[in-house]
């Protein structure tokens, strides 16, 4: 009690010297200066000017920027059309070998029909020149040779009749089978002038696509030139609008301080008074507080040491008891966590070999995406390639089957799986036409943007080979170019996109595509001159669905 009483008595005497002190002061302040009302206004005005100019050129700078994003998509729409034409590519070459191969097969039956129908011609001659002599024979003498003699002549001419009719029936079916062995042939001739014509279609898309991005190159440099003019234009008035506004606010402060100088002074003598009384009746109260204090210090002091003597023995029994609580709970954790590691530890190291098998089947069994030569023979009469092409290449979809098997584990475990292996490759340098399923490769040349930032001798991924990469872990097979990725898996509306769904650009899926991670961000290899990285999710010209393929 004395303690609070005299802390009382001390903020009383405080209060009043501090009272005392600013009326003091106070008379010591110098008049501040008081700009004029004009100055004023011409420093309003000077800000709204400068204001105005650079929300202008900051709406500029935005149109610049949706200018400048539209030509970049469009530009990944022509690099993925690149990337389509390969695909279309190697399907006409694979193509074109199966319809080579069942042509020369057709072929060779033929011939063998062939041969067999002149081989029965001869047989069936045969018959007719021993039936003609046997029919030049004369009747007197078989009449008189007896009736036995006569009765073997019959039946050699009737077994001669049904041999050559038999004959005939077999010559027929051969004729029939050689026409229809022809028709096969010429079919699959024309099945493989069309899958050749089908590649030649394939590598003309290509190079009209790889012509209109150096068309666009000018385009997207005039207008990335355009924006930095603007940008720095912006920037100047920024900094001319920092410097009237800092002026504008100057006078206005030395306008405050000049009306709060005036009525300081209004305020001043008013305030020497209360200050004064308020210092004598402070050392009033302080003078009887100080009495107050001393009745009561004594009695205060006693009981705070009791109280102080049963906290500390309370203190050290709860402080014995917590101690050896928390001992046996650090044991118990100790334990747990021990166990959840190793179990973790197997479970984590089991779905990574599952995902390196996906990979490595995936990998062996899908086309090189960086060339375009054919790796099957040219002429018909070539020899055949080792295996039957159609056996050598399955389906996208047939490889996730098989992939998948080994892959196993939970549907979240399979997303954070792509997750991983796709924020794995973070900083890796974007490279158009790169990356397979086992990882970033060397890009190819679109003879414009990419060409410039030497994507051919880069070794990284563009958009769709990042996801085919992330994607083969998990055992499923995609194909290298976006808009053939849109028609895997399930479409989905975009507000109800979930982690590791796949986000499209362009009216058919054919600009760009990255993964969704939540939380309104994309992992994603943007465009030349970038690396992978993770993005806010961009709505502005997405397609109008999202793929779901876990």
């Amino acid at each position: 009690m004395n303690r609070r009483f005299h802390n009382v008595a001390t903020k009383i005497v405080a209060t009043a010297v501090c009272a005392s002190g600013l009326t003091l002061g106070a008379q010591a302040v110098a008049q501040p200066r008081n700009p004029d009302d004009a100055a004023i206004a011409e420093a309003d005005r000077q800000v709204s000017s400068n204001n105005g100019e650079v929300s202008r050129l900051i709406t500029s700078i935005s149109e610049a920027d949706a200018e400048v994003n539209r030509l970049e998509n469009e530009m990944g729409g022509l690099r993925e059309a690149v990337n389509k034409a390969v695909v279309d590519l190697h399907d006409a070459q694979n193509a074109a070998e199966t319809a080579r191969q069942e042509t020369r097969q057709a072929k060779d039956r033929l011939q063998g029909t062939q041969n067999e129908l002149a081989s029965a011609q001869e047989i069936l001659d045969e018959i007719s020149r021993s039936a003609y002599r046997r029919g030049a024979t004369a009747p007197g003498v078989s009449a008189a040779a007896g009736t036995a003699n006569t009765d073997d002549a019959l039946d050699r001419q009737t077994y001669l009749r049904m041999s050559a009719e038999k004959q005939r029936r077999a010559i027929a079916h051969l004729e029939k089978l050689r026409t229809e062995t022809a028709n096969e042939e010429s079919s699959l001739r024309l099945a493989r002038r069309q899958a050749e014509e089908r590649e030649s279609a394939a590598q003309e898309a290509r190079l009209q696509a790889e012509r209109d991005i150096e068309r666009n190159t000018g385009l997207l440099r005039a207008k990335n030139s355009e924006r930095s003019g603007l940008i720095a234009a912006r920037t100047d008035a920024e900094q001319r609008l920092a410097i009237a506004r800092a002026n504008a606010a100057d006078l206005g402060r030395q306008r405050a301080e000049y009306q709060e100088f005036l009525k300081a002074e209004e305020e001043r003598k008013a305030a020497e008074a209360r200050a004064e009384e308020a210092r004598r009746q402070a050392e009033a109260q302080a003078e009887e507080q100080r009495r107050r204090e001393a009745d009561a210090k004594k009695a205060q002091e006693e009981a705070d040491a009791a109280q102080a003597a049963a906290d500390r023995q309370a203190a050290q029994e709860r402080a014995k008891q917590a101690a050896a609580e928390a001992e046996e709970a650090k044991q118990l954790a100790a334990q747990n966590q021990a166990q959840a590691i190793d179990a973790k530890a197997l479970e984590e190291a089991a779905l990574a070999a599952a995902a390196l098998a996906a990979e490595a089947l995936i990998q062996a069994n899908t086309p090189d995406h960086q060339t375009l030569v054919s790796p099957y023979p040219t002429t018909e009469d070539a020899d055949d390639a080792l295996t039957f092409a159609s056996e050598t290449e399955g389906t996208y979809q047939t490889l996730s089957q098989a992939a998948s098997v080994d892959v196993g584990g939970s549907r979240a475990e399979r997303i954070e799986l792509v997750i991983s292996r796709g924020m794995s490759q973070i900083g890796t340098p974007y490279a158009w036409g790169g990356g397979n399923a086992s990882g970033p490769t060397q890009g190819i040349r679109d003879g414009g943007v990419a060409d410039s930032y030497g994507d051919f001798n880069k070794v990284g991924f563009d958009c769709s080979g990042l996801v085919l990469y992330a994607f083969a872990g998990a055992g499923i097979s995609l194909p290298h170019y976006t808009g053939y990725q849109y028609n895997y898996g399930t479409k989905i509306d975009p507000s109800a996109m979930e982690r590791g769904d796949l986000i499209f650009y362009g009216p058919n899926a054919e600009h760009h595509v990255a993964i969704y991670l939540g939380d309104g961000t994309m992992l994603e290899a943007p465009q030349s001159g970038s690396a992978v990285q993770v993005s806010p999710v961009r709505w502005s010209g997405m397609s109008p669905h999202a793929v779901r393929l876990i």
